[in-house]
C-alpha cells in the first residue's frame, strides 16, 4: 500500500503591495504543486496579498513599514501570526521579510528559509544567511561569493507557450501598422528597470519603425515614475510610439504579441549597484519564441536567444532594435531562444525542487509525495512479549507494500509470541518468522537483516506501535535522498500517570520539539549534551541501507542495550550521512512501574559502559561528577558555590519542567520531575560506571 504523505505546511512572508516578477515566481510554483498547504503573511495590502487570497489560502496582513520603529512594531506581531498559522517552515522573500520573519521563526523553533531575488542590500546578506536555516536564490550569480549552510538555486519556471499573435494583440488591445514592429516590456514602473532607455532608443532615427508597449506595474516606492516617462516621451517626440498597458497578470500568455522584449534593469542613484535577479519576463519571451534585448546578467539566462546591451545605454538598445528589424535575424534569434528555454524546468519540476528542499529542512523528506520508493524489509525481534508483538503486527502489516516484507526473529519465547508470529506468517506471505533461541536484540536484528531480501531495511521493536504512514515516511525519505545511509525516525512516549509523565519529561525527547527546537531546547541540548542527534538512533524507529549496515559491522552483538546508538555512531563514522524523519513516528509504552523503568535505565547505562564509547560514557560520567559535586557543595560549600550549584540545577531542570507544565496535571507532574530525574540519572550512571569497570577488567 502506498499513500501520499501529508502536505508540507509553508508560510510565505512577502510584500503584498507589488505583484512583480519575484511575487509571480512564488505564485507560479505554488500553483504548480499539490504538495503544499500555503499560508501567507502579507507585508502591506495590495495585489500580491489579494492574489494569494483569491487562491483560497489564508492571508494575515501586517503593515509594511520602513522606519526602524515601524519595523519593530511589525516584528513584534510576527510571532503571534506564526503561532496562528503553525507552519512546518517559513519562506521569507527578500531582505525586509527575512529580517522580520527570521527572529520570530527561530524563537518558535520553526525552520526559516529566505529567498534572494536580487543583489540589493548586499551588506545584510551575510547577516541574513546566519539568521536563517536555508537560502534559495533565483539565479546562479546570486550565490557567487556566498558561503551558505543550505543553499538552493531555483530558476524561474518555464511556463506554457503563449496564444497566437493575433489573439495576444487583441487581448492587449494593441493595434500596430503593418510596417511597425512592437517592443514589449513587462516590469515595475521604477527607475531601475530602464524603461527610459527604451524610450530614448525609439528617438534614434534607425529605430523609427519600432513601437514600445509597457505592461507596467506601479511601484509605491517610485510613484512619480510613470508621469516622468510620459513627459520624457513627449519631450523627445516619441509619445505617439509609447503605450502604457497597465498591469498584465498573465504576460506569458500574450508575449507573442511582441516582435521583441526588453529587460533593461540598471543601477540608479539610490542603488548604485543593481542587477536583475533572474528576468522572468525574459524566460517567458524565449519560451514563446520572442527575441530579447537584455542587460547583464539576464543575457546569461537567454543565451543566444537575445542581444546583450550595457546598462543605461540607449544607443546600444537602438542598435539591437536595428538588428532585430530584419525578419531573418529575428527568426534565428527566436529559434535559439526556444532551444535555450528547453533547458529550464517547467513549473511542476521547479516546484518539486523547492518543496523537496523545504521538506528536507523541516525533517519531513518527501512530504506530500506518493510513496513510490524502493521495496523495504522490516525487521523486528521479540522475546516473550505477545501483547507487544500483537500490537506491532496489527499496526505494521497493513503498511506493507506488495513487495515489502516483515522479518520477525524470535529469541526463544516461552509465551505465545511465536504462535502469534507464525499465525501472521500463515495469513500473509510477506511475513517471515525465524526462531533463534538465546539471540539478544542485536543478534536477532543482524540475523533478520541477513535473511531480508531488500537493500533498504527498517527496524522497530515489539512493544512499539508504528503510526499510520510510518513505513511510507521512511520510503519517501529513501527515495528522495538515496545518498543518505541512516534515517532516524521518532517515537512518542505513552504516559498517563504523573510519574510516567515526569519520567517522559526527563528521559525522552518530545516529538514536537524535534521539528521545532526553540532557543530553550537548543541551548539545553548544547549545555547538557541532550540534543536529538540522528546519528544516535533508537531501534524503535530507524531505517538504513544494507551497505551502511555492512560497513558498520552490523549491530554490536556484545551489547545488550545501547546497541542501536553505537550502531548509528559507527554508520556515520564510516562515511554515511544520517538524517531525521519526523513523520516516521511510533508510540512506545514505558515499563509498568517506576522500579522497572529504573532497571531499564541502569541497563542503558550498562550498554554505554560496555561500549566504552567516549561520547556515550562522557554523558554518564558527567552526571556522576555533577551529583557528587552537588552533595559536596551542599555539605561544605560556600554561598557562591551554593548559588552556582542552584543555578546549574535550575538550568538542568528547566526543559523537563517546561514539558511537565504543558501537560495534564502540570503541578503534580512538575513536583515529581526533580525526584524522578535524579533517580533516572543515578540509575543510568551506576550502570555505566559499573559496566565500564567490569569491561576494562575483562579487557585487562
Amino acid at each position: 500500500m502506498t499513500t501520499g504523505g501529508s502536505r508540507l505546511r509553508v508560510t510565505v512572508v512577502q510584500h503584498g503591495g507589488v505583484l512583480g516578477g519575484a511575487e509571480r515566481w512564488q505564485l507560479a510554483l505554488a500553483d504548480a504543486t499539490d504538495r503544499l498547504d500555503v499560508s501567507v503573511i502579507g507585508l502591506g495590502g495590495g495585489p500580491t496579498a489579494d492574489a494569494w487570497a483569491t487562491r483560497g489560502w489564508p492571508v494575515v496582513r501586517l503593515p509594511s513599514k520602513s522606519r526602524a520603529t515601524g519595523l519593530a512594531r511589525v516584528a513584534a506581531r510576527m510571532p503571534a501570526a506564526l503561532r496562528r498559522l503553525q507552519p512546518d517552515v517559513v519562506l521569507a522573500h527578500g531582505v525586509k521579510a527575512a529580517l522580520l520573519a527570521a527572529p520570530a521563526a527561530r524563537a518558535l523553533g520553526i525552520p526559516v528559509v529566505w529567498v534572494r531575488h536580487d543583489a540589493s542590500y548586499e551588506r545584510l546578506t551575510n547577516l541574513i544567511d546566519r539568521m536563517t536555516d536555508g537560502q534559495v536564490s533565483t539565479s546562479d550569480w546570486l550565490t557567487r561569493g556566498r558561503s551558505t549552510r543550505h543553499g538552493l538555486v531555483v530558476n524561474p519556471p518555464r511556463m506554457a507557450g503563449p496564444v497566437p499573435r493575433p489573439e495576444a494583440r487583441e487581448r492587449l488591445g494593441i493595434h500596430v501598422a503593418p510596417d511597425e514592429l512592437l517592443l514589449g516590456m513587462a516590469t515595475r514602473i521604477t527607475r531601475n528597470k530602464g524603461i527610459e532607455d527604451a524610450v530614448h532608443a525609439l528617438a534614434d532615427p534607425a529605430a523609427a519603425g519600432w513601437v514600445l508597449a509597457v505592461a507596467g506595474i506601479h511601484d509605491p516606492a517610485d510613484p512619480d515614475e510613470h508621469d516622468r516617462l510620459v513627459k520624457l516621451a513627449a519631450e523627445i517626440g516619441v509619445a505617439d510610439r509609447v503605450r502604457f498597458l497597465g498591469e498584465v497578470p498573465d504576460f506569458h500568455d500574450v508575449v507573442s504579441a511582441f516582435d521583441a522584449v526588453a529587460v533593461l534593469t540598471k543601477p540608479s542613484p539610490d542603488l548604485a549597484w543593481y542587477r536583475e535577479g533572474f528576468g522572468m519576463t525574459a524566460l517567458e519571451a524565449i519560451t514563446g519564441g520572442v527575441p530579447v534585448i537584455a542587460t547583464p546578467p539576464v543575457d546569461e539566462l537567454v543565451g543566444r536567444g537575445g542581444i546583450c546591451v550595457p546598462p543605461a545605454c540607449p544607443p546600444a538598445v537602438a542598435e539591437a532594435l536595428v538588428v532585430l528589424a530584419d525578419p531573418e535575424a529575428r527568426r534565428l534569434v527566436a529559434e535559439a531562444g526556444e532551444r535555450r528555454a528547453a533547458d529550464f524546468p517547467d513549473a511542476p519540476g521547479a516546484a518539486d525542487r523547492l518543496v523537496d528542499f523545504l521538506a528536507w529542512l523541516a525533517h519531513r523528506p518527501g512530504a506530500g509525495r506518493v510513496a513510490t520508493g524502493p521495496a523495504m524489509s522490516v525487521v523486528t525481534t521479540v522475546l516473550d512479549d505477545v501483547d507487544g508483538l500483537t500490537e506491532l503486527l496489527t499496526a505494521i502489516v497493513p503498511q506493507l507494500g506488495r513487495d515489502d516484507e516483515l522479518v520477525v526473529v524470535d529469541g526463544g519465547s516461552v509465551d505465545e509470541s511465536l504462535l502469534v508470529a507464525r499465525q501472521a506468517a500463515a495469513a500473509d506471505r510477506r511475513v517471515t518468522v525465524r526462531v533463534e533461541p538465546g539471540a539478544g536484540i542485536s543478534r536477532g536484528r543482524n540475523l533478520g537483516i541477513s535473511l531480508a531480501r531488500h537493500e533498504t531495511i527498517a527496524c522497530t521493536d515489539a512493544g512499539c506501535v508504528p503510526e499510520a504512514g510510518w513505513l511510507d515516511a521512511l520510503r519517501r525519505a529513501v527515495a528522495q535522498h538515496p545518498g543518505v545511509g541512516l534515517w532516524t525516525g521518532t517515537y512518542r512516549v505513552v504516559a498517563d500517570k504523573p510519574w510516567e509523565r515526569a519520567l517522559a519529561a526527563v528521559g525522552y525527547p518530545a516529538v514536537e520539539e524535534l521539528g521545532r527546537p526553540t532557543p530553550l531546547v537548543r541551548a539545553y541540548g548544547r549545555l547538557f549534551g541532550r540534543s536529538w542527534d540522528p546519528s544516535m538512533p533508537t531501534g524503535r524507529s530507524v531505517a538504513f541501507t544494507r551497505a551502511a549496515w555492512r560497513t558498520a559491522g552490523g549491530f554490536p552483538e556484545d551489547l545488550a542495550t545501547g546497541e542501536d546508538v553505537l550502531f548509528g555512531r559507527r554508520v556515520v563514522a564510516t562515511g554515511h550521512a544520517a538524517e531525521m524523519v519526523l513523520d516516521a513516528e511510533v508510540s512506545w509504552a514505558q515499563r509498568p512501574t517506576l522500579r522497572s523503568n529504573l532497571r531499564m535505565f541502569r541497563r542503558y547505562g550498562e550498554g554505554s559502559g560496555n561500549s566504552l564509547d567516549r561520547r556515550l560514557m562522557g554523558r554518564d560520567l558527567t552526571r556522576v561528577t555533577a551529583y557528587g559535586a552537588g552533595v559536596v557543595i551542599a555539605a561544605r560549600g560556600g554561598r557562591a558555590a551554593r548559588v552556582a550549584a542552584g543555578a546549574g540545577t535550575a538550568a538542568y531542570l528547566s526543559l523537563p519542567l517546561s514539558r511537565a507544565l504543558r501537560g495534564p496535571r502540570p503541578l503534580t507532574t512538575a513536583a515529581l520531575v526533580p525526584v524522578v530525574g535524579a533517580a533516572r540519572d543515578l540509575a543510568k550512571a551506576y550502570g555505566a560506571v559499573s559496566a565500564a569497570v567490569r569491561s576494562r577488567g575483562r579487557r585487562t
